[in-house]
């Protein structure tokens, strides 16, 4: 009888043993199963930071490009290597269109301040704006050059003829727009 009580003793504790084991198993199984899920998630998470990431990064170079482009723009607008020359409406000497008194923008030429300019700078709205002349100074283009003439050109109104056949022709000069 003892030999049967410690039997049915020996096979209830393995039994509680192997229920307890097969929980704890089941309960490892279930938290495995979690995690293995929070990583997934975590690594889906990761992919798609590292895509929004990629495109931002995408997103920033192409602006940057584009900032550069019209920072570029932007300067053909403003600055030009130009060809200097003179020129005195009174004379009718070189450069004179024959209207001494009157420029493209209805003002009187006032040498030292007014200049001429080339179609290609009035067609980059030039006309009627303050240009300064790297080592020369600041002039006003109020007045056209002539239509036949090409390239970037500025004439300076001088005082006198002959100031301007002194002045000569400059070439590649730097002219920025200060409007």
């Amino acid at each position: 009888m003892k030999f049967r009580f410690y039997y049915i003793l020996v096979l209830s504790l393995i039994a509680l043993t192997s229920v307890f084991f097969a929980v704890q198993f089941n309960n490892e199984h279930v938290l495995n199963k979690r995690n293995a899920q929070t990583i997934l998630s975590a690594h889906q998470e990761i992919q798609e930071l590292k895509r929004s990431l990629s495109l931002y990064e995408n997103k920033e170079l192409h602006l940057r490009s584009i900032i550069k482009s019209k920072e570029k723009k932007l300067d053909t607008f403003l600055k030009a290597n130009v060809i200097l020359t003179g020129y005195h409406p009174w004379s009718n000497g070189i450069n004179s269109d024959g209207y001494p008194q009157e420029t493209a923008t209805m003002t009187m030429p006032v040498p030292g301040w007014t200049c001429a300019i080339s179609s290609e700078l009035v067609e980059k709205g030039w006309l009627g704006k303050k240009i300064y002349i790297e080592g020369i100074g600041v002039f006003k283009a109020e007045d056209r050059m002539s239509s036949s003439l090409n390239g970037l050109r500025i004439d300076l109104c001088m005082g006198s003829l002959e100031k301007a056949l002194n002045f000569g022709k400059k070439k590649n000069i730097l002219a920025i727009n200060l409007n």
